[in-house]
């Protein structure tokens, strides 16, 4: 069995319509955090800081700060949401409630777990970005921004393929972390400072999207989401979110499985 192939096998899918099982039981307490989510951050940035910031140079393009910011929603909320699912729910199913090792016991190998993980959460990344969308797509009817909301289609997939990366990256720190308190490492240390540079909420200086933000996957995806939405210069990004999503894939996900394999079945 190749490490790639069993995202496809039987194995992987009966796992994952066990986790919507599990999902859809408490639906409405899981639905409800996405939804007002955005609509906290658009009172806060948008509402908050617009009056401050009447328009944003993007691209020799003055756009108001809501407009550039609601794309930046979308993608941060695939991130945080793929990086947050497979390292705190990842761990409380591995180490608490030793879903993992239940699952294991079965037909069902260590890749289809870590294939489920990764899929699972690259799932939920796509259902909360859809969510956001929506919610932005009612805050444009109220006049509150504007974009072209015929194009939000086109990031449902952007989506899950960046979620499949954000979350191979998170499941390397659940493979390694001994803890679940030692999750404040990766994520104050990697996750959140990846997010402020990330050109999500507030248009980064030169110097910096230069060098540091384009070192980050999660700022070519806000400005992919914005250049599809917006109308704007899109390919360069794309082509660097494509190439980030490769890598993250191929060379995370087996090693999820070479470290998750050492801990799991060592256990």
């Amino acid at each position: 069995m190749s490490w790639l192939g069993a995202a496809f096998e039987w194995q992987s899918r009966a796992v994952l319509r066990r986790h919507l099982r599990v999902y859809l039981r408490s639906w409405h307490t899981n639905f409800l955090p996405p939804a007002t989510e955005p609509v906290m951050m658009l009172l806060a940035f948008g509402l908050g800081l617009g009056p401050y910031v009447p328009t944003v140079r993007w691209h020799d393009r003055d756009l108001a700060y809501m407009t550039f910011v609601g794309p930046g929603m979308i993608a941060y909320a695939t991130f945080m949401t793929a990086s947050f699912q497979s390292l705190y729910a990842a761990f409380i199913r591995m180490r608490y409630q030793r879903t993992w090792e239940g699952q294991l016991t079965t037909q069902i190998e260590l890749p289809h777990v870590v294939w489920d993980e990764i899929l699972w959460a690259a799932f939920l990344a796509t259902t909360y970005a859809a969510i956001v969308s929506v919610v932005l797509t009612v805050c444009r009817g109220l006049g509150l921004l504007q974009f072209d909301p015929t194009r939000l289609p086109l990031l449902l997939p952007m989506a899950f393929l960046a979620g499949c990366a954000f979350a191979s990256l998170g499941l390397c720190f659940t493979a390694v972390i001994p803890t679940i308190d030692h999750m404040n490492l990766p994520v104050f240390l990697l996750i959140l400072p990846l997010g402020f540079v990330s050109s999500t909420y507030f248009p980064l200086p030169p110097a910096v999207a230069s060098t540091l933000a384009w070192a980050n996957p999660l700022y070519h995806l806000a400005e992919s989401y914005r250049g599809v939405l917006l109308g704007g210069i899109v390919a360069s990004h794309l082509i660097a979110l494509a190439g980030f999503i490769a890598v993250m894939v191929g060379v995370l996900v087996p090693l999820d499985m070479r470290l998750l394999r050492g801990r799991v079945l060592g256990d």
